[in-house]
């Protein structure tokens, strides 16, 4: 709460960006092992992948783009607690 409160851009935007960096890893580790397991599961302009190689290779598409998505709505995020900061309660924060 304190660097929601207090925070400069930077840190509003690391903290938002890191924890879903995070869950996107953890679920990309389970998307490996999908992707080993059952290929099929991935599809490549429509078309399922045959073996664990463009199963993978879909994934980390997926990872690049869904990173790049975090650091647009971690900014697009940060930017508004910034502008509605002056409206959020101003208790003693611990």
């Amino acid at each position: 709460m304190n660097t929601i409160m207090r925070g400069s851009f930077a840190e509003l935007f690391a903290t938002c960006f890191f924890v879903a960096a995070a869950a996107q890893i953890a679920f990309s580790l389970l998307g490996l092992l999908l992707a080993v397991l059952s290929p099929g599961l991935f599809q490549m302009n429509g078309v399922p992948a045959t073996s664990a190689g463009p199963a993978i290779g879909t994934l980390i598409f997926l990872l690049v783009f869904g990173l790049v998505m975090n650091a647009a709505l971690s900014a697009i995020g940060s930017g508004v607690v910034l502008a509605i900061r002056r409206f959020l309660p101003t208790g003693k924060v611990t």
